[in-house]
């Protein structure tokens, strides 16, 4: 039976936009509790070692955030202005 995941660790693996070495810069465990205890979950954030390349995809990020915000507010006003009593 093939193994599940990738068998080439995160940090081998080229940068998609600019085909640089990448590397990880932070590590972290977490542990949630469910019905049978906890469920622990290994994190790593990885980032691209050409700082021009990592800043427009952080950029970028902060961008696609921003715009999800604001289309998250525009629904949140368009659905209590449906709601809203109409008065006439």
């Amino acid at each position: 039976m093939p193994k599940i995941g990738n068998p080439v660790p995160l940090s081998d693996i080229p940068c998609g936009r600019c085909n640089s070495k990448r590397r990880i810069s932070k590590s972290w465990v977490e542990k949630i509790p469910n019905s049978n205890g906890f469920m622990t979950l290994y994190h790593s954030q990885i980032v691209c070692t050409n700082k021009t390349c990592q800043e427009a995809f952080e950029k970028a990020l902060s961008e696609d955030l921003e715009k999800r915000e604001r289309f998250r507010q525009s629904k949140l006003e368009h659905s209590a202005k449906k709601l809203a009593p109409k008065t006439a």
